[in-house]
């Protein structure tokens, strides 16, 4: 819808005589124009000074007649300034809101292509530490992104069930045998919370002494080659307390995955191909492991198969990439993993070249960025030094409990369910407001603030919206506006970008671009509501206000969904 406004603007450029690229930029002051157009490129161009060709571009504007959009044209030193008519842009952007409805902001861009995005991936028998937090939340939201653009999303969760983090696990469940059976009858959390208690006793032993390293790895071992049934049992049994306990954490993100894939789905799958590579030259045997030489590539030399002849993480993604192709056939896979692997998905991806050509140009690393709690806030872990995802929900959780009730302006609310919304919504807005690639700070005093740059702001903001079309009732039919107020015209203008900052947020894998977008929408509907009153007012003007601001409901409504965050009505 911008593009339509600005689309005009270029149109009357070209008709003054303006060739080559036109780019427009927001003055920096609302006096000052809706939209700039910089001389400095047609100046070099025709040998003139900036100001000279604004001037003279000013002067063929206003002589033009077919641009109602136009309301008036200034020059500002270097720049054409253009003031737009509030009349003829409210009716542009709320005809198309009505015509599209639902569907206003989303794209066909994606249609026929089918992606695979792969997120989440916490590993069973450890904890859900920060960067699985951060990284579910992130991968939800470029899913609603990208199906927002039409393409047809693959959610997709791969999970380690096998490795040396399993074997101290198991180690430390052995050695506390008679504590794990009586877990069976304990609580899901409780069960969870012990497994975390065995995996870091099971760390510490491994650390401990070099007969400690090798009574963990036989564990390992043991998983690897599947060859004692006792241990098997309660490596089953451990794991599926996990799944189960990371299924509730997804339900209460609002995550869902069409599949789930395993380590141990793909472990012997990944040695088989290493190992057909091999003859093919397409790895090199190496102080008795097998290696991908990547220096050849300027790039860094990787282990796919150790010493024993285990397949390392880097041939289980092999395999995992050849059963994506198998499973969906995906235009492109993206693998939302930390910063931190970018080196190796590097190496991994130009392998995989060699032996799934399919996958040349379609395998992405959204690069990830750290989440940690910002200075010197203090939170306790239930199990260990470092506090995981699931204690930091909780923790938020409580803490909006004991200000829900001062923040609250309506009391008949299921204050359960607003409880809950609010939490995961500071949590979420709290980390998708930063870049994708930034790392997260996260600030628990600004994330549960009512009144700043905020999740529940954002929720407080959409409550509002619905408070006021509640008192004012169903509105008449509109009649638009022959004069339009400024505040009216710069909220109007914000609902026109909606789908130009959809679009760029898919274009560069970045949800936070709509983060920031519906809090200027906010603070643009707060600026608009001070200076234009929608209950207080009358007749058509009520009527037009109303339908403005339930415009405004269902853009933020909208970019929320996007951010994986769900609206309440009440609050």
């Amino acid at each position: 819808m911008a593009f339509t406004i600005t689309k005009q603007l270029e149109e009357a450029l070209r008709a003054s005589g303006v060739t080559g690229a036109i780019e427009f930029t927001n003055p920096p002051k609302p006096e000052m124009g809706d939209f700039a157009f910089a001389c400095f490129a047609v100046a070099k161009e025709r040998q003139q000074s900036p100001v000279e060709v604004a001037n003279e571009l000013t002067e063929k504007i206003i002589r033009l007649e077919d641009y109602k959009i136009i309301e008036r044209v200034e020059t500002i030193g270097p720049y054409v300034n253009f003031f737009l008519s509030g009349s003829e842009i409210a009716r542009i952007v709320m005809d198309e809101i009505a015509r599209t409805g639902e569907k206003y902001g989303t794209h066909e861009i994606g249609k026929g292509k089918k992606y695979v995005i792969e997120f989440g991936c916490p590993n069973p028998l450890k904890a859900f530490h920060l960067g699985h937090l951060k990284n579910l939340i992130t991968g939800e939201s470029v899913v609603r992104v990208f199906e927002n653009a039409g393409y047809e999303v693959t959610r997709v969760n791969y999970q380690g069930d096998v490795g040396m983090h399993v074997a101290k696990a198991l180690w430390g469940i052995f050695d506390w045998k008679d504590k794990f059976e009586a877990m069976r009858r304990e609580s899901l959390q409780i069960r969870v919370e012990f497994l975390g208690q065995a995996y870091a006793h099971g760390a510490a032993r491994y650390e401990a002494s070099d007969q400690g390293k090798e009574e963990v790895i036989a564990y390992n071992d043991i998983v690897y080659e599947n060859s004692d049934e006792s241990v098997m049992q309660v490596y089953r049994e451990a794991r599926e307390w996990s799944l189960e306990y990371f299924d509730e954490i997804y339900k209460r993100l609002g995550s869902r995955f069409d599949k789930l894939y395993f380590e141990s789905d793909v472990f012997s799958r990944g040695r088989d191909i290493v190992q057909e590579a091999v003859v093919k030259e397409i790895f090199t045997q190496s102080q008795g492991a097998v290696i991908f030489e990547g220096s050849k590539y300027g790039l860094h030399d990787r282990v796919f198969l150790n010493s024993k002849g285990f397949p390392t993480y880097e041939a289980k993604d092999l395999a995992l990439a050849e059963a994506h192709f198998k499973d969906w056939h995906p235009d492109k896979i993206i693998h939302v993993v930390g910063k931190e692997q970018t080196e190796y998905f590097k190496v991994v991806f130009k392998a995989m070249e060699f032996i799934i050509p399919e996958s040349v140009g379609k395998e992405f690393h959204l690069v990830g960025g750290f989440l940690q709690l910002k200075g010197d806030q203090k939170m306790s872990s239930r199990t260990g030094n470092i506090v995981t995802g699931d204690e930091l929900i909780e923790e938020v959780r409580e803490r909006v409990a004991k200000v829900m009730a001062e923040a609250f302006h309506e009391k008949e609310v299921d204050q359960a369910d607003v409880l809950e919304k609010v939490s995961i919504a500071a949590l979420k807005y709290g980390m998708l407001k930063n870049n994708v690639s930034q790392d997260v700070a996260f600030d628990m005093e600004e994330s549960l603030s009512t009144t700043g740059d905020s999740g529940p702001y954002l929720l407080y903001f959409v409550a509002r919206i619905n408070s006021i079309l509640r008192k004012v009732g169903p509105a008449p039919k509109l009649i638009m506006p022959e004069t339009i107020a400024e505040e009216e015209k710069r909220l109007i203008l914000k609902l026109a970008e909606f789908g130009t900052v959809t679009r760029e947020a898919m274009e560069s894998y970045d949800p936070s671009k709509i983060a920031k977008y519906i809090f200027n929408l906010a603070q643009g509907f707060s600026d608009f509501y001070e200076a234009c009153p929608v209950v207080q007012s009358e007749g058509a003007t009520q009527a037009w206000r109303a339908t403005l601001i339930k415009a405004v409901l269902q853009v933020a409504e909208r970019g929320l969904y996007l951010l994986g965050i769900a609206t309440v009505e009440k609050m």
